[in-house]
């Protein structure tokens, strides 16, 4: 009865009043993935994304096949300037729906690539390259990977602070792929020049020591684990630093 009264009230164009049928059905049965949905456009209606976008996700986290749901979602996103997350959730909904023809798998396809275009317009061309190859590292293509940070670092701009920071980040990654490669030398060289321009850069700590560890330099390795577990580095780069002090303790009693 509410919901129906709910969906009268928002044919009406009145939407705060279908709003407050479509609660009252909530709590009358908070299991029925629609009336979340419903409320979801009704409040998207009323330019209030973010509550849209709670209520989308519920009604996806009840049904994740209520491909309206999902759809909310991604315009909620879009509308908040949330693109990278947008642009995620779209490529993956593309991928959920790919084998129902028609509206499903067009709609994903256009959210994901209005997104990534938004995405782009919002970046700086070393911004966009670092996305791009973060998207094909996710996807193991790792040389690909290494070529887009190239493209990145050749584009930041190093004399701000946020270049700096951005920079940093583009070593620290480029180095997780070289780790993929074995190539310890190269991590160790980014790493160092991600610390140089950002000091407290954990993750290019971690990396670094486990590219130290693999090259058999205990101490450099033990000595970055445990600056990184000192800043917030968790369970890595303590287990990394504990790691390597058993090796280093067993090595002098047996020489």
């Amino acid at each position: 009865m509410f919901f129906q009264k709910g969906n009268d009230e928002f044919k009406k164009g009145n939407h705060a009043k279908a709003i407050e049928y479509y609660t009252y059905a909530t709590e009358l049965d908070p299991k029925n993935h629609i009336f979340f949905s419903n409320r979801a456009t009704a409040y998207f209606s009323m330019q209030d994304y973010a509550k849209s976008l709670r209520d989308s996700e519920k009604a996806v986290a009840l049904d994740n096949t209520w491909w309206k749901g999902h759809s909310k979602g991604v315009e909620c996103l879009m509308k908040l300037n949330r693109f990278q997350e947008a642009a995620d959730k779209a490529t993956a909904c593309a991928r959920q729906f790919s084998k129902e023809e028609g509206e499903r798998t067009t709609q994903f396809a256009k959210f994901a690539a209005d997104a990534k275009a938004a995405l782009r317009g919002s970046m700086s061309p070393a911004e966009w390259n670092k996305t791009l190859g973060n998207e094909a590292f996710k996807a193991g293509k790792i040389d690909e990977a290494i070529k887009l940070y190239g493209e990145a670092l050749r584009t930041v701009d190093t004399k701000t602070d946020e270049g700096k920071s951005l920079a940093s980040a583009i070593y620290a990654n480029r180095a997780a792929c070289n780790r993929q490669l074995y190539m310890h030398d190269e991590v160790v060289a980014d790493c160092t020049r991600s610390i140089e321009l950002e000091p407290e850069n954990v993750k290019a700590f971690i990396r670094r020591a486990q590219s130290y560890e693999s090259m058999e330099k205990y101490s450099k390795a033990l000595s970055d684990f445990e600056f990184a577990s000192a800043n917030g580095g968790g369970k890595v780069a303590m287990d990394g630093a504990a790691r390597v002090r058993k090796g280093m303790a067993n090595f002098e009693k047996n020489n």
